[in-house]
């Protein structure tokens, strides 16, 4: 499968409606893929805090109207970054995985909300689940940002039978390093490919790393440059599977539908 990963940069005095309209366009005009990457809260912007209240919205309206039309066009399966799901009073970081006829398969709430310089723990909501979409790819497993810093959580997928692990995320520049790490290590650890698009350049006063990244299941890494742009790299599930068959590290995947 062909993954691609838009490593968005952050224009002063661009709103999130005027984001979402070039995004859009963006998307629409990328390079050829299957799988389409977005990062984590890339309409609002990661960092800005004062406006998740006014800007969050259900699921079937806000970005994703757009976006379904875009993944229906172009016939690719869409991990449409995260954005801020208003449910009811609450708020949160969400996922949504978009299937090439413009559906809704399914969405993940970020489980593990970040409060080191951050408001996010304050404002949001956590998930209490991690997921698998089953998608015409494959299974995705998606995970967000500071959830790479939970091995369990991506130990769990891989045991699901996560084909491709997807991680959106706002990841500061000041900390490159480990982001370089904990990418490599989940995919090592997990013998499973992972796509994970991350922004770029000053984000309301915050120096994004880019470095979004492509890295296959033996931890060799497609990296983004240092730029706004696009990541591109062919991954293959079946090499993954030889791969775990010749290194064995876990067990068979569990159904978590069959094991509940």
């Amino acid at each position: 499968m062909i993954v691609a990963c838009l490593q968005l940069g952050y224009p002063d005095g661009e709103s999130p409606a005027d984001r979402v309209d070039r995004v859009v366009l963006e998307v629409e005009a990328g390079p050829p893929a299957d799988l389409v990457v977005l990062p984590e809260l890339w309409d609002v912007g990661y960092f800005a805090f004062d406006d998740y209240r006014s800007w969050g919205s259900p699921l079937d309206s806000g970005p994703l109207r757009p976006l379904s039309g875009v993944a229906r066009a172009r016939g690719v399966v869409l991990v449409a970054g995260s954005v801020l799901e208003r449910d009811g009073s609450r708020l949160h970081n969400t996922v949504p995985v978009i299937g090439p006829d413009g559906d809704l398969l399914g969405s993940y709430r970020k489980r593990h909300l970040f409060a080191y310089a951050s408001r996010e723990q304050e404002l949001l909501s956590p998930g209490d689940a991690s997921v698998v979409v089953d998608t015409a790819l494959g299974r995705l497993g998606i995970a967000t940002c500071f959830d790479l810093r939970f091995p369990e959580q991506f130990a769990e997928m891989r045991a699901w039978g996560a084909d491709l692990l997807v991680v959106p995320a706002a990841w500061p520049a000041a900390r490159l390093e480990h982001w370089d790490v904990l990418t490599r290590a989940r995919a090592i650890e997990t013998q499973t490919p992972i796509a994970a698009c991350n922004g770029i350049g000053d984000c309301h006063g915050v120096d994004l790393a880019g470095s979004s990244r492509i890295v296959d299941a033996r931890g060799g890494c497609t990296v983004a440059p240092d730029a706004p742009g696009w990541v591109v790299a062919d991954i293959d599930p079946e090499d993954a599977i030889r791969y775990r068959t010749e290194f064995p590290l876990r067990e068979p995947f569990i159904d978590p539908k069959e094991s509940s």
